[in-house]
């Protein structure tokens, strides 16, 4: 479980505190808010990436050597790679062997792009790419950070049914960071206003 309750970071001189958050295995839990209040903070936080104070956390430790169970996708998967690195080195990286070959179909990736460079693809490409290396069997928990904001509908739709399916059918615990009050509604068990 994910557990977040009166945490907060200092950045600087500023506190940002956040909301309570308890996020189970096989839950979907949307959180919104006005833009600049912490969100992506909140994200690299639960992600394991800057500290927090909290009287109360629960957060899956990383086992030495694997990845972390906790994956934070990013708003604009272009900024998710190495524009010198291929896709194909870009999963190696964090799968130890081609386990994710059968995700490019479920996800509508060609493998031959695999040889491509960032640069070579759309962004919705890149995100469903950038899912793909999250998906790692050791992975638990997916903080989902506006990530088919810059998105347009149709591929928006196809990124949401394809994630949600894969979360069912792992048992995956999903925070929805969005400002899309339509697309919380629809896909989230239960949503946080901070």
């Amino acid at each position: 479980m994910l557990l977040l309750h009166k945490g907060c970071v200092r950045r600087g001189d500023q506190v940002i505190r956040f909301p309570d958050i308890q996020l189970k295995r096989g839950e979907i839990v949307g959180i919104s808010g006005p833009s600049g209040i912490g969100k992506s903070t909140l994200a690299s936080m639960l992600a394991g990436m800057i500290p927090v104070q909290a009287d109360q956390r629960s957060l899956p430790t990383t086992e030495r050597g694997k990845p972390n169970p906790v994956q934070w996708l990013i708003q604009q998967g272009e900024f998710a790679f190495n524009p010198r690195l291929t896709l194909k080195t870009a999963l190696d990286e964090s799968w130890q062997c081609d386990d994710y070959l059968p995700l490019l179909k479920d996800y509508g990736l060609e493998p031959s792009w695999l040889a491509r460079r960032p640069n070579q693809l759309s962004g919705g490409q890149l995100q469903r790419f950038n899912l793909i290396r999250a998906l790692v069997p050791t992975t638990q928990f997916l903080i989902c950070d506006e990530v088919t904001a810059h998105l347009d509908t149709i591929t928006q739709a196809e990124f949401w049914q394809h994630l949600l399916a894969t979360a069912n059918m792992r048992n995956l615990g999903v925070l929805v960071i969005s400002h899309d009050p339509y697309l919380l509604e629809v896909i989230c068990d239960r949503i946080i206003i901070w």
